[in-house]
């Protein structure tokens, strides 16, 4: 049975044929089930199969260059992210998430068969796969080569009954029983996946999560709980232990960190009627004919999203965290250089920052404020593009490879967005996602 209309139950229905129409359900939702299985598995092949044609035939997207032959590993790298960067720009996925997937079919077919068979034949999905795999360097170490054929065999069994939950459970349980690894030696490899997450938060929060050695982690939590209960209770201002480190601990990174800590900027615009009468006549108007983007506009964070007013006059406030940026810098500093200068100025990095807020090339997220500062037209060359505004953008460091050394060709839109044509003909299409976004009505999402 098939239907797109949900089920209503009718004063008609027969009694007792009640268990017959929910075993046909059941029986189609797994149908469907298993048939999502097959094509995400075999979407992983496929995926898998486009970055090693890239790797192996590097001329398809990179040039033969002299200094760099085709035959340098480096080519075959640079083609294999050009393949990424087309698959995620088609699949509209970012290129880490096409690079995993591809991994995960290619270890799982090399290393874990019989697994990999239950989810080709739509059994399991690519997750257990993802689960499994990283147990593998457990048995890396081990001298006896059919431990983890048995491991392989076992879990292929346990992903036909188990949920995700209880597959990784009993995987890690099997794989430490089959392949016991020293204490130094899984705390080591544990260590190799540290790192810092940031998690976007509604009303201007966000959480903020390390994955880090346990002891370290531990003594951070402990010092700052200690600062928290002996704080004196008349610098509490009726703030909770919670709250208390919480704040603790943005004050030592920002304030009293150490001193060779990298020093940040996060910069924010702000409109001139946030301002009082004094301070905004100290500020320059907006020239229209001058080339840039207007900062008297709704606060915002650059390359982030808009604050409210509040956090933006808290934010004027904090010195030394934040930089302040009120007057326009196109009317006040000079951002045009002599083309016989390559560098960029502080100016102009900052006023690139607050005018694009990202990374210009399509599908690119990073902040510009982490980002280069690219010359589009390239600054050697026979064209030799000058050093100004109307040809800067910032642009993460692995895409200057690819826009100045590959065939895959970069063309600037009036709204400065890059985009990029690949040799099967695909362009990515940023301004086209972006309009429909624009005309969709506020209370009904996009279809993306």
């Amino acid at each position: 049975m098939s239907s797109d209309a949900p089920f209503s139950p009718t004063p008609a229905q027969e009694p007792g044929s009640d268990g017959a129409f929910l075993q046909d359900l059941f029986e189609e939702s797994e149908e469907h089930q298993y048939a999502a299985n097959r094509r995400e598995a075999r979407r992983a092949e496929l995926l898998a199969d486009a970055l090693a044609f890239a790797r192996t035939h590097p001329w398809t997207y990179v040039d033969d260059n002299p200094t760099k032959p085709l035959e340098d590993p480096e080519a075959a790298d640079l083609a294999e992210r050009c393949a990424a960067l087309e698959a995620g720009s088609r699949l509209c996925l970012s290129e880490n998430t096409i690079r995993s997937v591809a991994a995960t079919a290619t270890v799982g077919r090399r290393s874990l068969p019989y697994l990999w068979r239950q989810i080709r034949e739509g059994f399991a999905s690519i997750r257990f796969a993802d689960a499994a795999i990283t147990h593998l360097p457990a048995f890396d170490a081990q001298s006896d080569p059919h431990l983890l054929e048995v491991f392989d065999r076992a879990v292929a069994e346990i992903a036909m009954h188990a949920t995700i939950g209880s597959f990784r459970k009993k995987a890690e349980r099997l794989a430490r029983t089959l392949a016991p690894l020293p204490e130094e030696r899984a705390h080591k490899l544990a260590m190799n996946e540290r790192r810092v997450v940031l998690e976007e938060e509604p009303d201007q929060m966000a959480w903020l999560h390390i994955y880090t050695d346990a002891t370290q982690a531990h003594a951070v939590f402990r010092t700052l709980t200690s600062h928290a209960k002996h704080c004196a209770k008349n610098m509490r201002d009726g703030r909770t232990r919670d709250q208390l480190r919480a704040d603790l601990f943005s004050d030592i990174f920002f304030r009293r960190g150490d001193a060779s800590l990298v020093k940040t900027k996060v910069f924010v615009t702000v409109p001139l009627d946030r301002l009082t009468p004094a301070a905004q006549a100290t500020v320059r108007a907006h020239t229209p004919e001058r080339e840039g983007c207007d900062l008297n506009r709704e606060p915002l964070v650059a390359g982030e999203r808009p604050i409210d007013a509040s956090t933006a006059r808290q934010i004027l406030l904090d010195e030394g965290a934040f930089t302040r940026v009120i007057t326009d810098p196109v009317t006040g500093v000079i951002l045009d250089m002599d083309r016989r200068s390559r560098k960029v100025t502080k100016a102009q990095r900052a006023w690139l920052t607050l005018q694009h807020g990202t990374c210009t090339r399509d599908g690119c997220t990073r902040l510009a404020i982490d980002a280069d500062v690219d010359h589009f037209c390239m600054y050697h060359g026979r064209r030799r593009g000058p050093t100004n505004i109307a040809n800067l953008h910032p642009f993460c460091d692995p895409d200057h490879a690819i826009k100045d050394t590959t065939k895959v060709r970069h063309r600037r839109r009036s709204d400065r967005s890059v985009q990029q044509q690949f040799r099967s003909g695909h362009c990515t299409n940023q301004a086209t996602r972006q309009r429909l976004r624009d005309i969709m009505p506020d209370d009904e999402p996009p279809p993306f």
